[in-house]
């Protein structure tokens, strides 16, 4: 089996294993996977790409960071995950925004969009409003937050709309893992406090990391992808 397929399987295992780790509070088993998962995809995505792409390097080094800083369970830990998810955030908006052609207005496009863009500002208004009490700058930082999900996930399904080829598909996914991973975050956190939540939070974030690799892996111009 060549290196790349064994990392990617590690990457796999590593992920069910932190996912379910988390969810059980099996603490050591969590701080041995969740370090892991990012450097066995990168060896995934360096047996399989003859040229890095700087945005999904810089994706892949802020969520480690992020990782890293939830593996220590501070206090209101929310606030320190902000920051590098939100630069995660802005490095999807950048590489929907490159894919974006000019639409293709019929009816059925419009009123997809229309729903798409609905949806996401009344799950929007929702998550914000779980904070809106909260004193300090806490609330402001989330809706900012939020509107990249927005942004991101508007993007994508625009894309998605205009042209489906699996690049887009791929990125199509990864924006939507992210935005169900975190209000399932917000959901178990402030919530409901349910271990199946948790679970899937944590699954989907995995499936942004892989999702994002496989949008650059199979786009037609990948070397491109800066």
């Amino acid at each position: 089996m060549k290196i790349d397929k064994i990392a990617l399987a590690f990457f796999v295992v590593f992920s069910i294993m932190a996912s379910l780790s988390s969810a059980m509070d099996w603490n050591g088993i969590l701080l041995f996977c969740k370090p892991l998962i990012i450097p066995a995809l990168a060896f995934y995505y360096l047996g399989n790409t003859p040229k890095v792409s700087r945005s999904v390097a810089l994706f892949l080094i802020v969520c480690f960071v992020g990782d890293a800083i939830a593996l220590f369970n501070f206090e209101q830990e929310i606030l320190y995950l902000l920051a590098p998810f939100f630069i995660g955030n802005l490095i999807i908006v950048r590489l929907a925004l490159r894919e974006s052609k000019r639409f293709y207005w019929d009816t059925i496009n419009a009123i997809s969009l229309a729903l798409v863009l609905l949806f996401l500002g009344y799950l929007w208004i929702t998550v914000v409003s779980f904070f809106w009490e909260e004193k300090g700058l806490l609330p402001y930082a989330i809706a900012i937050f939020g509107l990249t999900l927005v942004a991101m996930n508007g993007l994508t399904a625009y894309n998605g709309l205009y042209t489906m080829q699996l690049s887009n598909l791929f990125l199509l996914i990864t924006s939507v893992s992210i935005l169900v991973s975190q209000v399932f975050y917000v959901l178990y956190t402030i919530k409901i406090n349910l271990i199946v939540l948790d679970i899937l939070h944590h699954l989907c974030h995995y499936l942004s990391y892989i999702s994002l690799v496989l949008f650059v892996l199979n786009h037609p111009k990948s070397k491109e992808i800066k």
